[in-house]
């Protein structure tokens, strides 16, 4: 889903597949003077990228003294962050793509990996889209790099933390809690991406042996396959943003909107 200043746009295809898209009618404001164009681009398929590669082409075109700003509340490709053998490195190839746009500004919230913030370009990094009240509730951070990532920037002290062991083809076999208070009641689990959820409910389930009564997970960013998995079997609330959410569950809160709001071009 692609809106310019907060306008949708109206995407199609023809029948050979190719795009079909109207040309967006963004006015300049008085004096002649010309505002920011922001692209906001809340990523559902790389199909899309033509669509935005085709949008920047028509903005330097019709309007070439005006900022253009990229909204990218999710960063897609993040995970393939690393040269691996047989595999492509999507995300540098991603990056490169959007480098050549030229934004004067590309924001997005919480990547999932610091190599995504090293290769784009005119970056700025938004920490996180939503806050929510940790009062009352204990925090987990459910492996080494979540606690590194988020423990010191959310001053929380002495949080609890998930150590996970796997098996060659990488499935979760045992999972140890550090930190873990006797007699904790309610835990907030943090981190910034949730697919299907394995390595939540392993947490949940630890925590549920221990005598945790609720549990709350906050993710910046979660996918539709989060249905498909046994996180709602064990966790009780998730807060989320719909960066690339697109479904809804009675025990999902959606903490930081991106998708509403949207007019037609």
């Amino acid at each position: 889903m692609i809106r310019l200043n907060g306008q949708l746009l109206e995407v199609g295809s023809f029948g050979d597949g190719t795009l079909k898209c109207n040309a967006p009618r963004v006015l300049p404001v008085g004096n002649g003077k010309f505002d920011t164009k922001t692209v906001t681009w809340c990523y559902d398929n790389d199909s899309e990228i033509f669509t935005l590669i085709c949008l920047v082409d028509y903005l330097k075109e019709h309007y070439p003294n005006a900022p253009r700003k990229l909204l990218l509340p999710y960063i897609p490709h993040a995970r393939q962050d690393r040269e691996v053998s047989g595999r492509l490195f999507t995300l540098k190839s991603f990056a490169k793509i959007i480098n050549s746009l030229d934004f004067n500004e590309v924001e997005y919230f919480d990547p999932h990996s610091d190599v995504s913030k090293a290769l784009i370009d005119r970056g700025m990094f938004i920490y996180s889209p939503f806050m929510v009240a940790y009062q009352g509730y204990a925090v987990m951070y459910p492996d080494a790099g979540a606690a590194k990532k988020y423990g010191e920037a959310e001053g929380i002290n002495n949080p609890i933390i998930g150590n996970k062991h796997r098996n060659e083809e990488g499935r979760i076999t045992s999972y140890e809690l550090l930190n873990f208070v006797e007699g904790t009641k309610k835990v907030i689990i943090r981190d910034d991406i949730c697919s299907y959820g394995g390595t939540f409910v392993a947490a949940a389930k630890e925590l549920r042996k221990r005598g945790v009564e609720e549990i709350i997970l906050v993710v910046t960013h979660c996918e539709n396959n989060i249905l498909k998995g046994e996180v709602f079997d064990y966790i009780d609330r998730v807060f989320t943003t719909d960066s690339i959410l697109t479904v809804s569950h009675p025990k999902i809160t959606i903490a930081r909107k991106f998708r509403e709001e949207s007019k037609n071009v």
